[in-house]
């Protein structure tokens, strides 16, 4: 790139920046005007209210109207703003092909959002979604293509051209010969972490691409390991899917299906980023308890399950738990309660009786037959029961009209009651009473048994389960679960395992409230999702499309039988399902790398970003009582190093808990040991299986031995834990060191004390 070459960039970004500044102050006028508008039109709203339904409905929609109107206006002037800072990161100069003949090449620049000339309608930069742009993540220099509505152009890329412009200062640019360069990668990749994900527009890969731009799929499975940028590509596919179908999908339209809120928090900023409007991001636990809270009981938390199972100490209550939880998360026991829907659903009706009154048929046995298996059949069973109730109270009417009269004839004749008011209200009373036990036979025939009573009753009648578990294996502990699962119950309390099971129990029974309005479901961390719960949400979005992203290296949980993506597709039940996988890490270091990849034993192949760094380092402590001084000056050092964000992660919460307050006497820094936290910048300490999903440049794991870390599950708990860093990996331990680290080659990592 000549002296001229680069005098034309700069005169292109300084054109690019007025025509920008001369937008905000246009949108900063609408801003204000919206909000005059919008004052305006509530103040009438409020003072005009005269009760004339009309009149409200049509406020109400100018109202609703000049909202959507100064949303669209700030989402615009938000959006200049951002590229007031750096208006575009790539350009590609495109040569369309007609007729086999190259025309001349058109320079494409590239940017977080579309910039037009207002008055010519020329597009100064290109949207990073839009058809062409995407040539600049899929291709190299010479031929391309792209498919736009009206099909396929093909042509040649003449160059490609990357900048880094920060605060409208070009710090520099180059042209690279294939993909996004390995040299911006890198700056990327090497810089230190913020207290918030990164968006990844400017540096897109070929294979994520792919995956953000798929509109050939209703579902889609990503698999990927950790650092290969799942959870940032599905928040730039939801970006893409709001731009793509922005004519019939909102942010209201998309739902995300986070593994906890604190990273819900840690995502927060990702959308905004890249100019959309945050889409709902919400636990399965949470959406679940939206119609769960009816239930007189409390839920165990999924976090709160895990702390008991990896601080228990091992006996035989733990090991039915353990075996409980394992059984009811099984495809066996979803069988038993398939087999125990069908049952409620045929088997018991069977058994229903003949309603009669005055020795005539009211509602026979094969009306219950026909009416319930047959002709509502479509609806579930609580509302079927109710339609029928409805049925043979209709049907019922003519008898009760009939015995009214008869009643009437009865009091006239036999007293001196001549007032027609008063008759009529004796023969009422009287009919009632008559009544009476055909009413309650309704009534008790027609109300379904509550689902926690009828789930109930899988654990305390053993001629009922043994019936509905033929053919397949139970476990051995069953009568410890059934003794152990009902006293949680007899407590008011249900055990996490539980949730998922009644829940689609209650489901299919009462029916699923189904949301019509979501067009995209999200699921990040997926290889800790249950068959049951694939069922539950497919029910719950039956006209969404799916992303569904996870590892199963990462599936820490030590005795829940999670479902693989095969298994989700089927539970799913969508045509033509997706599966690919991500074939490269892009967060830690080559060294952080192999040795997390040994900790799998060497199991995962995996293509890296040849980005060097520090080994490992294997910490001895000597005395226990030395951990948390050992801790401060490892986070003193890391960050001398440079290090802005680091965590502190143990095994668990009660870990966490007690180490904190020592720690934090020292230096600042927060504990996240719940749920529902939320998202701190500077040092944390965390447990390990709420830090799924971030990423620290540094990472300090406490006792790294035989008592914490031994199991096969541990293997995977720790390799999560590791994985978790971009820069530097500290593992300390007091005693013995885990077997799963001393079998890891030494050259991969230094001891020290």
């Amino acid at each position: 790139m000549d002296e001229k070459e680069q005098q034309a960039e700069l005169i292109k970004l300084e054109d690019t920046l007025q025509q920008i500044n001369r937008q905000l102050d246009s949108t900063a006028i609408d801003c204000n005007d919206s909000r005059v508008e919008l004052h305006k039109n509530l103040t009438d709203y409020w003072e005009n209210l005269s009760g004339n339904t009309s009149d409200e409905a049509q406020l109400i929609e100018v109202v609703t109207r000049q909202k959507n109107i100064s949303a669209v206006i700030h989402q615009k002037h938000f959006q200049l703003q951002k590229m007031a800072s750096s208006p575009y990161f790539g350009r590609i100069d495109f040569a369309e092909e007609e007729a086999g003949v190259s025309l001349l090449s058109e320079p494409i620049y590239i940017g977080i959002a579309s910039l037009a000339n207002p008055d010519s309608g020329e597009l100064i930069i290109y949207d990073w979604r839009t058809p062409i742009a995407g040539m600049f993540y899929d291709f190299e220099r010479g031929p391309a293509f792209y498919h736009c509505p009206v099909g396929e152009i093909r042509g040649n890329i003449t160059l490609k051209r990357q900048y880094k412009i920060i605060h409208g200062e070009l710090k520099y640019m180059f042209d690279s010969e294939i993909k996004i360069d390995d040299d911006i990668l890198q700056e990327i990749l090497g810089r230190s972490v913020d207290d918030k994900m990164k968006t990844i527009v400017t540096s897109i890969q070929r294979e994520q691409n792919r995956i953000i731009r798929d509109e050939g799929h209703r579902l889609l499975f990503v698999e990927g390991a950790a650092g290969s940028g799942k959870s940032s590509i599905a928040l730039h596919r939801v970006a893409y899917l709001l731009y793509r179908e922005r004519k019939t999908i909102t942010a209201n339209n998309i739902i995300i299906f986070s593994p906890n809120h604190i990273f819900s928090d840690y995502i927060s900023n990702v959308l905004p980023e890249i100019g959309e409007e945050n889409v709902l991001q919400i636990t399965f636990y949470d959406y679940m308890m939206r119609f769960m809270t009816q239930l007189p009981i409390k839920f165990e938390e999924r976090s709160a399950q895990l702390e008991y199972l990896f601080t228990s100490v091992p006996n035989h209550k733990l090991r039915v738990r353990q075996s409980g939880i394992r059984y009811k998360s099984s495809a066996a026991f979803e069988t038993i309660l398939q087999n125990y829907l069908a049952y409620l659903n045929t088997q018991a009706m069977k058994s229903y009786p003949s309603i009669e009154f005055n020795g005539k048929t009211i509602f026979s046995k094969e009306d219950w037959q026909n009416y319930y298996l047959n002709r509502f059949a479509s609806l579930p069973p609580s509302k079927r029961l109710t339609k029928i109730r409805q049925l043979i109270q209709n049907r019922l009417q003519q008898f009760v009209t009939s015995l009214r009269q008869e009643k009437e004839t009865e009091i006239t004749t036999s007293s001196d009651v001549v007032n027609e008011k008063e008759l009529k209200a004796l023969a009422r009373m009287a009919a009632r009473k008559d009544l009476r036990p055909i009413f309650e036979q309704i009534e008790r025939l027609t109300a379904l048994p509550s689902p926690l009573k009828l789930y109930r009753r899988l654990f305390c009648d053993k001629a009922l389960f043994h019936r509905l578990a033929h053919n397949t294996v139970i476990p051995r502990e069953w009568p410890a679960i059934c003794t152990q699962t009902l006293s949680q119950l007899d407590s008011g309390q249900l055990f996490y395992e539980d949730s998922f099971s009644l829940l689609y129990f209650k489901g299919i029974l009462e029916g699923f409230p189904a949301n019509y309005d979501m067009k995209h479901l999200v699921i990040d961390e997926a290889q800790d999702y249950t068959i049951l719960q694939y069922k539950i949400l497919a029910r719950l979005f039956p006209h969404c499309s799916w992303t569904v992203l996870g590892d199963p290296a990462q599936s820490i949980h030590p005795c829940l039988q999670v479902a693989s993506f095969k298994e989700a597709g089927q539970a799913i039940a969508v045509e033509n399902p997706l599966i690919l996988k991500l074939s490269r890490s892009y967060r830690s270091t080559r060294e952080i790398q192999k040795f997390s990849t040994e900790l799998l034993g060497g199991q995962q192949v995996l293509a890296s970003v040849n980005r060097p760094g520090k080994l490992p380092e294997l910490m001895h402590i000597q005395e226990p009582s030395c951990l948390t001084d050992s801790i401060l000056h490892t986070i003193e050092g890391l960050q001398a190093d440079g290090c802005r964000s680091i965590a502190v992660i143990c095994k668990t919460a009660q870990e966490a808990e007690k180490i904190y307050p020592v720690l934090r006497t020292k230096t600042k820094m927060h504990l996240i040991a719940t749920d529902d936290a939320t998202f701190s910048r500077g040092v944390v300490v965390i447990p390990t299986y709420l830090a799924k999903g971030l990423e620290f440049d540094g990472v300090i794991i406490v006792n790294v031995d035989k008592k914490s870390y031994e199991s096969k599950t541990d293997r995977h708990v720790l390799y999560t834990s590791c994985t978790r860093a971009l820069h530097r990996l500290i593992l300390c331990y007091c005693n013995e060191v885990s077997s799963l680290i001393a079998a890891i080659p030494p050259e991969l990592y230094i001891e020290t004390k």
